[in-house]
Protein backbone atom coordinates (compact mmCIF):
# COMPACT_ATOMS: atom_id res chain seq x y z
CA UNK A 1 0.00 0.00 0.00
CA UNK A 2 1.40 3.31 -1.05
CA UNK A 3 0.76 6.44 0.99
CA UNK A 4 1.20 9.87 -0.48
CA UNK A 5 2.77 12.36 1.84
CA UNK A 6 1.85 15.99 1.70
CA UNK A 7 4.70 18.34 1.03
CA UNK A 8 5.60 20.46 3.99
CA UNK A 9 5.91 24.22 3.71
CA UNK A 10 3.97 27.02 2.10
CA UNK A 11 2.27 26.76 -1.25
CA UNK A 12 3.30 29.03 -4.10
CA UNK A 13 0.19 31.18 -3.62
CA UNK A 14 0.86 31.61 0.09
CA UNK A 15 4.53 32.41 -0.53
CA UNK A 16 3.64 35.00 -3.19
CA UNK A 17 1.05 36.60 -0.92
CA UNK A 18 3.56 36.74 1.93
CA UNK A 19 6.18 38.40 -0.29
CA UNK A 20 3.65 40.98 -1.50
CA UNK A 21 2.54 41.76 2.06
CA UNK A 22 6.15 42.20 3.23
CA UNK A 23 6.86 44.41 0.20
CA UNK A 24 3.84 46.63 0.93
CA UNK A 25 4.78 46.88 4.61
CA UNK A 26 8.33 47.91 3.67
CA UNK A 27 7.16 50.55 1.19
CA UNK A 28 4.54 51.81 3.65
CA UNK A 29 7.08 52.11 6.48
CA UNK A 30 9.50 53.98 4.21
CA UNK A 31 6.80 56.41 3.08
CA UNK A 32 5.65 56.94 6.66
CA UNK A 33 9.21 57.66 7.83
CA UNK A 34 9.85 60.07 4.96
CA UNK A 35 6.52 61.91 5.29
CA UNK A 36 6.39 62.11 9.08
CA UNK A 37 10.01 62.41 10.11
CA UNK A 38 12.18 63.48 7.15
CA UNK A 39 10.02 66.28 5.68
CA UNK A 40 9.80 69.19 8.10
CA UNK A 41 7.82 71.48 5.79
CA UNK A 42 6.66 71.61 2.19
CA UNK A 43 5.80 74.80 0.29
CA UNK A 44 4.27 74.66 -3.19
CA UNK A 45 4.16 77.66 -5.53
CA UNK A 46 2.39 77.86 -8.86
CA UNK A 47 4.48 78.83 -11.87
CA UNK A 48 3.03 80.61 -14.88
CA UNK A 49 4.65 82.35 -17.82
CA UNK A 50 3.43 83.43 -21.22
CA UNK A 51 5.59 83.55 -24.30
CA UNK A 52 4.75 86.43 -26.60
CA UNK A 53 5.72 87.74 -30.02
CA UNK A 54 6.31 91.17 -28.52
CA UNK A 55 9.82 92.27 -27.54
CA UNK A 56 8.79 93.67 -24.16
CA UNK A 57 8.23 91.99 -20.81
CA UNK A 58 4.91 91.84 -19.02
CA UNK A 59 5.66 92.06 -15.32
CA UNK A 60 3.80 90.41 -12.49
CA UNK A 61 4.49 91.81 -9.02
CA UNK A 62 2.68 89.21 -6.91
CA UNK A 63 4.83 87.12 -4.52
CA UNK A 64 4.27 83.88 -6.45
CA UNK A 65 6.25 82.57 -9.41
CA UNK A 66 4.09 84.14 -12.11
CA UNK A 67 6.61 85.56 -14.54
CA UNK A 68 4.16 87.38 -16.80
CA UNK A 69 4.83 87.83 -20.52
CA UNK A 70 8.26 86.96 -21.95
CA UNK A 71 9.43 87.37 -25.58
CA UNK A 72 9.14 84.01 -27.38
CA UNK A 73 12.78 83.94 -28.39
CA UNK A 74 15.62 84.78 -26.08
CA UNK A 75 13.52 86.45 -23.37
CA UNK A 76 14.43 86.26 -19.69
CA UNK A 77 12.55 87.16 -16.50
CA UNK A 78 13.61 86.87 -12.86
CA UNK A 79 11.61 86.44 -9.65
CA UNK A 80 13.20 86.63 -6.23
CA UNK A 81 11.87 84.59 -3.35
CA UNK A 82 12.77 84.97 0.32
CA UNK A 83 13.14 81.62 2.06
CA UNK A 84 13.59 81.19 5.80
CA UNK A 85 14.31 78.41 8.25
CA UNK A 86 12.09 79.18 11.26
CA UNK A 87 12.98 75.91 12.95
CA UNK A 88 15.48 75.41 15.76
CA UNK A 89 17.43 72.83 13.74
CA UNK A 90 19.33 73.06 10.44
CA UNK A 91 17.23 72.09 7.42
CA UNK A 92 18.20 70.97 3.94
CA UNK A 93 16.17 72.76 1.26
CA UNK A 94 15.45 71.09 -2.07
CA UNK A 95 13.73 72.96 -4.88
CA UNK A 96 11.93 70.82 -7.47
CA UNK A 97 10.30 72.32 -10.58
CA UNK A 98 7.59 70.36 -12.42
CA UNK A 99 5.18 70.99 -15.28
CA UNK A 100 5.54 72.27 -18.82
CA UNK A 101 7.14 75.52 -17.55
CA UNK A 102 10.00 73.49 -15.99
CA UNK A 103 11.89 73.52 -19.28
CA UNK A 104 12.40 77.28 -18.87
CA UNK A 105 13.00 77.62 -15.09
CA UNK A 106 16.34 77.57 -13.26
CA UNK A 107 17.41 78.74 -9.79
CA UNK A 108 20.52 80.19 -8.15
CA UNK A 109 20.62 77.39 -5.64
CA UNK A 110 18.77 74.11 -5.63
CA UNK A 111 19.96 72.01 -2.70
CA UNK A 112 21.40 73.83 0.27
CA UNK A 113 21.56 73.72 4.05
CA UNK A 114 19.97 76.51 6.08
CA UNK A 115 20.91 77.05 9.68
CA UNK A 116 18.23 77.73 12.34
CA UNK A 117 16.53 81.11 11.86
CA UNK A 118 18.53 81.83 8.69
CA UNK A 119 16.92 83.66 5.75
CA UNK A 120 18.10 83.53 2.15
CA UNK A 121 17.03 85.04 -1.16
CA UNK A 122 16.81 82.65 -4.10
CA UNK A 123 16.37 83.86 -7.67
CA UNK A 124 14.20 81.95 -10.12
CA UNK A 125 14.93 82.58 -13.79
CA UNK A 126 12.58 81.99 -16.70
CA UNK A 127 14.64 81.89 -19.90
CA UNK A 128 13.16 81.26 -23.32
CA UNK A 129 15.89 79.80 -25.57
CA UNK A 130 16.85 81.43 -28.86
CA UNK A 131 14.83 79.95 -31.70
CA UNK A 132 11.99 78.67 -29.49
CA UNK A 133 9.40 80.83 -31.35
CA UNK A 134 6.26 79.31 -29.81
CA UNK A 135 3.54 81.46 -28.30
CA UNK A 136 1.69 80.01 -25.34
CA UNK A 137 1.04 79.89 -21.63
CA UNK A 138 3.21 77.49 -19.66
CA UNK A 139 2.42 76.38 -16.13
CA UNK A 140 3.96 74.25 -13.43
CA UNK A 141 4.82 74.24 -9.78
CA UNK A 142 7.87 74.75 -7.61
CA UNK A 143 8.07 72.55 -4.53
CA UNK A 144 10.36 73.78 -1.81
CA UNK A 145 11.00 70.86 0.49
CA UNK A 146 12.48 71.52 3.94
CA UNK A 147 14.16 68.27 5.06
CA UNK A 148 15.68 67.27 8.36
CA UNK A 149 19.32 66.36 7.58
Amino acid sequence: MRMDRKKEGLSIKATTALIIIVLFLGVGATLWYYAIYKIAYLAVYDIELETSEYKHLGLNADPTLHFGMIPKTGGTATKEMNLANDWDIPLLLEIRIKGDAAQFITTDDNDFLMQPHEARKVNFYATIPEGFNKIGIYTGEAKIIYLRP
